[in-house]
Order: structure tokens, then sequence, then C-alpha cells
């Protein structure tokens, strides 16, 4: 056999004993949280049930005046239910509680903020861009002189046509990778 088999049958040993020996981890993985979660199923669905047939059968026996000791077997299940049900919270849950709802309003609000904020700036910016008539004439006399109305107009026509063209055509938008007309580091 050649040295490339050799290392290949090697190779793909290997990758198979250890491809079975990971599903099977991941197999025993997946068991015991399996059991896990049937065992907390159980032991609520246990919990459940006893309390539920407990007051069924406390019912029933309170109507038809069975056994004073079945009764009292009855009520202390049910008891023992109740006790087992309710829900302790300590004072480190409620302050944490507590916090956790400060945390999510503080947020909320600096988002709100933030978010008035970037609203302002934004109409700040479109209050800056547009200048009025007056401004406009102004700026364009200031620019071109006495012939100013004459570049405006071809300005203004040339901007048309370049709209029109762009919505006629489609073009596809420049390459974004800047060129390098640097050809003297080329050359080097």
């Amino acid at each position: 056999m050649s040295l490339w088999a050799e290392n290949f049958a090697v190779a793909s040993t290997w990758q198979l004993k250890h491809q079975l020996a990971y599903w099977k981890a991941k197999a025993i993985g997946l068991e015991y949280e399996n059991k896990v979660l049937h065992d907390i199923i159980r032991k609520n669905h246990y919990v459940d049930d006893n309390c539920v047939n407990s007051e069924i059968e406390t019912n029933e026996c309170s109507e038809n005046e069975e056994s004073s000791a079945n009764n009292e077997r009855e009520v202390e299940t049910y008891e023992a239910c109740a006790d087992e049900m309710d829900f302790e919270v300590s004072e480190e849950f409620i302050e944490f509680l507590a916090a956790n709802a400060k945390y999510k309003e503080d947020a909320r609000r600096e988002r709100e903020l933030l978010k008035a904020k970037h609203e302002q700036e934004e109409l700040d910016i479109v209050q800056e861009k547009l200048e009025t008539s007056e401004e406009k004439e102004q700026r364009l006399k200031e620019l071109y002189g006495s012939h100013w109305q004459r570049i405006s107009a071809l300005e203004v026509s040339m901007q048309s046509q370049f709209i029109n063209e762009i919505d006629k055509d489609q073009p596809m938008y420049w390459p974004n990778i800047p060129f390098n007309f640097e050809f003297n580091n080329v050359c080097k």
C-alpha cells in the first residue's frame, strides 16, 4: 500500500471512531436531559393532580358524609398540596425584580430620549437645507453676477435632464472601489 493510502485509511477510521463517540456522547446527554424533564413534568403533574383529586374527593365526601377519618386524611392531603403550591418570594428576589424593572424603565426612557434627539437633529438639518427664494437669489447673484438668471436656468435644465436620464436608463452605480491613478508607484 502506498503511504498516501495508509494515511487516508488511518484518518478515515479515526474520524469514524470519533464521529461515533461524538454522537454517542450527544445521545447520552439528551437522554439525561430528557430524564430530568420527565421528572420535572411528573412532579408538577403529580402535585397538581393530587391537589385537584383531593379537592374533588373532599367535595364528594362532604356531600356523601362518609367517614370522618377519610375526610380528615383528604383535608390533610389538600393542605399539603396547598402548602407545596405556595410560592414564597424572598426579599432578594423582590429586590431583583425591582432593579430589573427600574433598569428596563431607564433603558426605555433613554431610547425615547435618543430617538427624540435624533428626530430633532434631522429636523434641524432639513430646516438648515431649506433656504428661502430670496436667500437663493442672493447667493446666485453673488456667484454669477448680472447673468445669474440665465445660469440658474441652465443649471435647472441640466439637473432635470440628468434626473430624466436616470429615471429612463436606471444606470448601475459607479464602482465603490477607488481607482488608483498614481502610475509612478506601479512602475517602480
